[in-house]
């Protein structure tokens, strides 16, 4: 889904993409509570402040980290997503694979808010947007890159 706010397009998450990253990132289907997953995945939209891509990454992954509508794997899904609707958006991610469990912690433990975590490693892309970004293909292309990452976020 895109909407288009003062000539500036942002792409968006929608509640399906996070099922399907749960998926990818637990290996199962799990059961989840709908009314959270939703609001979980409502946090990226920036309600008054919808061309702030950085402050809408931070809301949604300290959000849904917080609010965690599936059984399992939800540090690791809001991870993924957060760092997908970066990229969508023309954001490249500088965080070592090695580093990112912590970074994760950091926020999930309140010790950072998601929006200074996600200003120390978001950096505006040279690439133009694409118009119709390959979310499952970003997404896969971060689950191999944070794979240990993923398996380490256990909740």
């Amino acid at each position: 889904m895109t909407i288009e706010v003062s000539k500036k397009m942002v792409h968006y998450l929608t509640v399906q993409d996070v099922l399907w990253i749960n998926q990818e990132v637990t290996k199962e289907s799990l059961p989840f509570k709908y009314a959270q997953l939703e609001e979980g995945t409502n946090f990226q939209y920036g309600y008054g402040q919808s061309e702030n891509v950085l402050l809408q990454a931070g809301q949604f992954i300290q959000g849904f980290i917080r609010l965690r509508p599936f059984a399992s794997g939800n540090r690791a899904t809001a991870f993924i997503s957060a760092l997908a609707f970066l990229r969508i958006n023309g954001y490249e991610i500088e965080l070592d694979p090695e580093n990112a469990k912590s970074w994760v912690m950091e926020i999930a433990d309140r010790k950072v808010s998601g929006k200074d975590a996600i200003a120390k490693i978001a950096k505006r892309s040279e690439r133009p947007i694409d118009m119709n970004p390959p979310i499952r293909t970003i997404v896969k292309e971060l689950l191999e890159t944070y794979a240990d990452t993923i398996e380490n976020l256990r909740d």
